[in-house]
This record gives C-alpha cells, sequence and structure tokens, in this order.
C-alpha cells in the first residue's frame, strides 16, 4: 500500500471521527468499535512501515547533503577560476610595464596605470574565492562525505530526488494524520471512563 493511499485512508478516518459533541456521538455509539479498531490498526500498519522510511528519510537527507556540497564546489571552482584569470591579467600587465619602461616614462606611466587595474580586479575576487572555499569546507564537514567526489557520487537525478522527498513527506502526513486520529478517538472516550469511575 502506497503513502499516498495510506494518507487518503487516514484523512478519511479523520474526517468520520471528527465530532465528539452531541452530534457525533450518534455515529460513535453505532460503530465506535470499528472506528478505533481500523484506526489504531492504520497507525500499526504505518508504524510497521516505519525502519523502511527511516532508511528512506537517511537516503534522503544524504542525496540532498551531496547536492548542498555540489553545489558549494561548483561555485568554489567557479570563484577560484574567476581569481586564476585575474592572475594572468596581473602578470601580462607586469610584462608590459617591464616592456614599456624601455620605451619611456610616458608609456611606462600607462602600463603601470594598467597594472594597478588589473591588481584592483584580481583583490575584488580574492574574498569571494576564500569565502567559497571556506562554505564548501563548512559543508564537507557537516555532510557525510569527506570529499567532493564521494559527495558527487551519491547525487541522485532531479526525478528521483523529488520522487523520493515525495514518497517520506507523504509518509509522515500519514503517520501524523494516523496518530492525530487515535489520540482523538482516545479523548473521545474519555469522558464516559470518568462518568463510569464516578458512578462507581
Amino acid at each position: 500500500m502506497s503513502a499516498k493511499t495510506l494518507k487518503s485512508e487516514v484523512a478519511a478516518a479523520a474526517v468520520a471521527t471528527s465530532g465528539c459533541g452531541p452530534e457525533g456521538v450518534e455515529v460513535m455509539e453505532v460503530t465506535e468499535g470499528a472506528e478505533v479498531e481500523q484506526a489504531f490498526a492504520r497507525l500499526e500498519r504505518l508504524y510497521a512501515q516505519l525502519p523502511a522510511m527511516e532508511e528512506k528519510g537517511a537516503a534522503l537527507a544524504r542525496a540532498r547533503s551531496a547536492a548542498t556540497v555540489d553545489g558549494l564546489a561548483k561555485a568554489a571552482a567557479y570563484r577560484a577560476a574567476e581569481l586564476v584569470r585575474a592572475d594572468a591579467l596581473v602578470t601580462e600587465a607586469e610584462a608590459r610595464v617591464s616592456a614599456a619602461e624601455a620605451e619611456g616614462e610616458q608609456a611606462a606611466g600607462e602600463a603601470r596605470l594598467a597594472l594597478m587595474a588589473a591588481g584592483t580586479q584580481r583583490g575584488l575576487r580574492v574574498g569571494p574565492a576564500q569565502n567559497a572555499e571556506q562554505a564548501l569546507a563548512r559543508a564537507l564537514e557537516a555532510s557525510p562525505f569527506d570529499t567532493v567526489e564521494e559527495a558527487r557520487a551519491a547525487l541522485l537525478p532531479a526525478e528521483s530526488l523529488a520522487a523520493l522527498a515525495a514518497e517520506v513527506e507523504a509518509y509522515q502526513a500519514a503517520y501524523a494524520a494516523a496518530l492525530a486520529v487515535c489520540q482523538q478517538l482516545e479523548d473521545c472516550e474519555e469522558p464516559e471512563g470518568l462518568e463510569q469511575s464516578t458512578a462507581s
């Protein structure tokens, strides 16, 4: 039985047992035993699925962690590549300064200005590159993976990840709804129990 079907059944049970007041009492008198039995049977079936769903929940958490690490690794690689390009521009500008100094002061002055501009652009890329590396390091430390490669090996296709997330979330919702129905049925029975204890 799928989690979606279980969720539908639990929702139906919730509607059938939603009244504890005078209007709900008549229904409860007729089907009280059956409703209680069915509600707890649903909860028991869902509870029996718990170990398997816990494994799926762990797999979902692992896949999501892998996706986070992968995204941050791509961002860090992009920032690092920007810094490498900026370094290359600085090196080129330094070479032009050396060549221009032999040509005269005016040419050297223009080359130095170009070098300063290249140095400024490089400086603007140092911080983002360092931040990206630090974010990746923190994500790896918080993840179950030791390396980016290990995380990428645990990636799931987007469709599979979405399907797994939907299944786990549907089960969680069904279990919560079934538990709420059982608690409500117990609450509806409490006044009767109190009356009997008072009468005795």
